[in-house]
C-alpha cells in the first residue's frame, strides 16, 4: 500500500514538477526531514507517537466469529500501509509523501518505506513471542521507533553522500 500511495503522489507531482525548481524542492524536503527528526526524537523521549491521526483498525475485528481469521491482519496491514490513516512510528511518513509529491523521491521509494516500517515491526513481534499487544508497552515500542528511524535515515545518508561525492 505504501508503494501505491507514494507512486500515486509521485504521479500527481509530475503535473507540478516542471514548474518547480529542483533545488527548492530538495530544500523543502531537507527542511521537512529536519523537522521530522525533531518530532521523532520527541516521540521517543516522551514515549508518544509522531504527529498524525491517532487511530487504527480495531483489534476487536480479529475476535469476530463471522469473518475469516485472515481478514483482521489484512485490514490492519492495508490501513497501516496507507501511511497517513493510522498511528505511525516515525514522522518520516510525511517527509516521504512530500518528497514524492515534489518528485524528489522516486516512485518506488514507497516500497522501501513499507519495508523499513514492516521489518522492525516483524522483528519486534517475533522477539516479543509473537504477540502484537506487547508493542503497547514502552520497551518494544521504543525499539520499533528507533529501528524505524534508523532505517528511514539510511536513504537520507545515501542521498547526502551522493550529493557530496
Amino acid at each position: 500500500m505504501a508503494g501505491f500511495v507514494i507512486g500515486l503522489l509521485y504521479q500527481v507531482g509530475t503535473f507540478f514538477a516542471p514548474h518547480t525548481d529542483d533545488r527548492i524542492a530538495l530544500a523543502v524536503v531537507i527542511a521537512a526531514a529536519l523537522i521530522a527528526v525533531v518530532f521523532d526524537v520527541r516521540a521517543i523521549k516522551t514515549d508518544s507517537f509522531a504527529p498524525g491521526l491517532h487511530r487504527q483498525t480495531s483489534k476487536e475485528l480479529a475476535h469476530r466469529a463471522n469473518i475469516p481469521e485472515w481478514v483482521a491482519p489484512m485490514m490492519w496491514g492495508l490501513d497501516t500501509g496507507l501511511m497517513w490513516t493510522t498511528f505511525r512510528v516515525s514522522a518520516t511518513t510525511w517527509v516521504l509523501m512530500a518528497a514524492a509529491l515534489l518528485n524528489v523521491a522516486p516512485q518506488w521509494s514507497g516500497l522501501i518505506f513499507g519495508t523499513a516500517f514492516a521489518a522492525p515491526l516483524a522483528v519486534a513481534v517475533l522477539v516479543g513471542r509473537g504477540n502484537v499487544s506487547e508493542l503497547g508497552r514502552p520497551g518494544p515500542r521504543r525499539a520499533v521507533q528507533m529501528a524505524t528511524v534508523a532505517a528511514a535515515l539510511l536513504p537520507a545518508l545515501l542521498l547526502v553522500g551522493g550529493l557530496v561525492l
